[in-house]
């Protein structure tokens, strides 16, 4: 027996104590990153698969980064009482409205390339993917607004693998269900006056501005058509004299069709040619010399010049019939609210109220009427079984109760027990979260 010092022993105790909790705080890191990348609260199930709220939340941040350019203020902190919670009610329909659109979607996808055997994604399509995380994340300001938004790469990594997965699907379909000529042909037939293009007019104006049409004004007008007589250069000289914002491209109007223009300016366009100036045009406006550019006469596209269009648009409505299809074959289980009419999380206000039991606002003069009684569970401060915060509304998503009212009996909001248990190491089983 080899003798050791009390002191000894101590110290020896209070590193392997410091090594321990040093790999409690390791592990509890990598589980909150976990939990914030793509856990959260389970707000539907594709197949046994969550869509937890984390990852909806992050996409849903990201499409809002691509869609403006930044991030909107957090306007809604100042909101209060019935605009608060009016607020509240729009986030909650939007995000239900992209779980529906975008990550139910991507799992039915997944699921079908996995029965397939098909390899999702595959060598060109992860270097797609990869491309759209790059181009994003190489900018050092947009990477750190976006971070500081909550938005991570396995955020904008699961957006770009369903959009590449829907346009992959459509090449499947476009594949097994070619367009023939006979359906091209009929949809030609049909949407015949979708392939017209209008006609319309080109010209260029000098305007001398004068409502009141003042004969001081009109001698200024004659000055410059006398100019143009003598082979004055008409863009010059409107960018001279001219007195709108025309001025600055020497008075080009650009395209424009009929019933675009007041009536006495749109008679003397149609009796001009190309080339041709006229002489002084009065409107409500002042006075005006117009330059004919160009007359396009309306036209109908042949069927040989909108085939592919057409194509694409069987093909596609053929990829949504399928997509569909496989949607209703799969077991999908939405927690929280649900809009009777649908049997899905409302995505519209009216389905919101639909789903608590509530009457739709009505119609009247001055739009929709939110004066409506709410029921016993309603107070000042919003619903009182919605459990969210009214300082911080995006509380509501990432908690324990954080989806609407998730007091659900099919197994709870986390998958500790999911079949298979495909969940075991907190990846597999649900969307988003490696």
């Amino acid at each position: 027996m080899v003798y050791m010092s009390k002191a000894k022993r101590k110290r020896i105790m209070r590193q392997r104590l410091l090594g321990l909790a040093i790999a409690v705080a390791a592990l509890v890191g990598i589980l909150l990153l976990i939990w914030q990348i793509g856990l959260g609260a389970a707000m539907a199930k594709v197949d046994g698969v969550s869509v937890r709220s984390g990852m909806v939340k992050g996409v849903e941040s990201y499409l809002e980064y691509i869609q403006m350019g930044s991030f909107s203020s957090d306007w809604q902190a100042d909101l209060e009482g019935e605009d608060k919670i009016q607020a509240l009610e729009s986030a909650i329909v939007q995000r239900n409205s992209l779980v529906q659109s975008v990550f139910i979607p991507a799992e039915v996808l997944k699921k079908h390339f996995k029965a397939e055997d098909r390899a999702f994604p595959d060598e060109d399509e992860e270097g797609l993917v990869q491309y759209y995380i790059d181009s994003i994340f190489s900018d050092p300001d947009a990477a750190a607004e976006l971070r500081a938004h909550g938005v991570k790469k396995a955020h904008v990594r699961y957006y770009y693998e369903y959009s590449v997965a829907m346009s992959a699907f459509q090449d499947e379909i476009a594949e097994k269900f070619p367009v023939t000529d006979e359906e091209a042909q009929e949809y030609y037939d049909e949407h015949q006056s979708e392939y017209i293009t209008p006609f319309s007019m080109q010209a260029s104006h000098i305007l001398i501005q004068d409502p009141e049409h003042t004969a001081e004004k009109r001698a200024e007008i004659e000055a410059i058509l006398e100019k143009l007589d003598e082979g004055g250069d008409f863009a010059e000289l409107a960018m001279e004299y001219s007195e709108d914002g025309s001025a600055e491209s020497g008075g080009d109007l650009g395209s424009f069709g009929l019933g675009a223009m007041v009536a006495p300016f749109e008679e003397a366009c149609l009796a001009l040619e190309p080339g041709e100036i006229s002489g002084i045009v009065e409107t409500e406006f002042g006075f005006h010399i117009i330059k004919m550019v160009e007359k396009t006469e309306e036209s109908l596209s042949t069927l040989e010049d909108v085939r592919d269009s057409i194509d694409y648009y069987i093909s596609y409505e053929r990829t949504t019939d399928e997509l569909d299809a496989l949607t209703e074959a799969a077991n999908i289980v939405y927690y929280g609210l649900i809009a009777p009419s649908t049997g899905k999380p409302p995505t519209s206000l009216a389905e919101l109220d639909e789903a608590r039991g509530l009457e739709t606002p009505e119609e009247d003069d001055e739009g929709l009427d939110y004066d409506i009684d709410y029921g016993d569970d309603w107070d000042e401060e919003g619903y009182d079984d919605w459990d969210w915060d009214e300082e911080d509304y995006d509380d509501w998503d990432d908690g324990e109760d954080a989806y609407l009212d998730l007091d659900d009996e099919e197994g709870g909001i986390y998958d500790d027990e999911d079949a298979d248990g495909e969940e075991e190491d907190g990846t597999e089983g649900t969307a988003g979260g490696n």
